[in-house]
């Protein structure tokens, strides 16, 4: 997969790197100490993903509201690029591989399988925490943000109805240029 970086993010109380996939809605977030990994897949954003798992050095989880035989496979395979044990990720996805057979879909086929758990906590920390007002001051300053924060204020302002239409296009934040000949 060609991961592209989405965000270093080094403030807050979890700091993070974040990639994900550009042509697929895959997402992978490290976060620096205590060795934990989130995968999640299906949405634009990481926090609506509809598939996601973690990754520890204690354990391997893997929830869904609902997925697809294609989800099973993809996660198969980031959790053995991520080396973890095989024993580990066919436990982790035993439940998927059984609901999967029972509605006999093959691997390849589309269809939607309900998952193990009915939603996922709302998402908290930055922007969500934030309250409207201190949302749109921050969206007024916007310009002084990197493009991903101000991507990530503009995202949550839609989520609450206090702003529609796209956020502001921008462009990349690392800018790679070819040696001079």
């Amino acid at each position: 997969m060609p991961w592209k970086i989405v965000n270093l993010d080094y403030a807050g109380d979890r700091p993070h790197l974040h990639i994900q996939d550009p042509s697929q809605p895959i997402h992978l977030r490290a976060f620096f100490g205590g060795g934990l990994v989130e995968i999640g897949l299906g949405a634009d954003d990481p926090d609506d993903c509809p598939v996601r798992a973690r990754v520890s050095p204690d354990a391997v989880v893997v929830e869904a509201t609902r997925f697809e035989p294609l989800h099973v496979r993809i996660l198969s395979s980031i959790l053995a690029s991520l080396d973890v044990e095989p024993q580990e990720r066919d436990d982790a996805l035993s439940w998927m591989h059984e609901r999967v057979a029972r509605a006999r879909v093959a691997p390849h086929e589309g269809g939607v399988l309900p998952g193990n758990v009915e939603s996922f906590p709302p998402p908290s920390g930055w922007p969500y925490d934030l309250t409207d007002a201190a949302l749109r001051d921050s969206l007024r300053d916007s310009e002084s943000l990197p493009s991903t924060r101000a991507r990530a204020l503009h995202r949550e302002a839609r989520r609450r109805g206090l702003e529609s239409g796209p956020p502001p296009r921008s462009g990349p934040e690392i800018v790679r240029r070819p040696p001079r000949r």
